[in-house]
């Protein structure tokens, strides 16, 4: 327990150092004891897994991000060209996306990155399913596709693999 709370806490608090910017020694001890104070609170309640699995870092991550925030620029000029320009038609719609070859925490993170994208945002989310909301049908036909979820499902494989090293 001991080792996973510091460890967590380090991870935290360089986070948080990062983050903010601050190096007052003030500022530091209060923020060493709030990282402390979350590791703590997060291992009572048990919200990481015992082999840190989740916190690993994954080498496919570099190539997901950057995919990843051009979509999110392509999807704020769609929204933004809209909004500029009324004439232009939405159609609102609710499709499903499936999500079975997912992991628990892979299938949050499509949920989240849904969530984040400009245009479509996650209703609900079962074993099964994400039901999604989206602008346009353009945008419900691109997350048919599936090329969000195959970058997804290769961050779980990389976690996978580095997991069981």
């Amino acid at each position: 327990m001991l080792k996973h709370t510091l460890i967590t806490t380090f991870i935290l608090f360089i986070l948080w150092l990062l983050l903010s910017g601050h190096l007052e020694p003030l500022l530091l001890s209060l923020g060493l004891l709030s990282c402390l104070f979350v590791a703590w609170l997060s291992h009572k309640l048990a919200l990481l897994n015992s082999d840190f699995q989740t916190l690993r870092f994954n080498l496919n991550l570099p190539k997901f991000l950057p995919w990843f925030f051009i979509e999110l620029v392509k999807s704020n000029l769609d929204v933004s060209w809209r909004i500029l320009h009324p004439t232009l038609s939405i159609q609102p719609n609710i499709s499903t996306v499936p999500i079975t070859k997912h992991s628990e925490v892979g299938k949050a993170v499509y949920a989240n990155c849904i969530t984040l994208t400009p245009g479509t945002y996650s209703i609900d989310i079962n074993s099964a399913v994400i039901e999604v909301h989206s602008l346009t049908k353009n945008l419900a036909h691109d997350l048919q596709r599936g090329e969000m979820s195959k970058r997804i499902l290769a961050l779980e494989s990389t976690s996978a693999k580095t997991s069981k090293l």
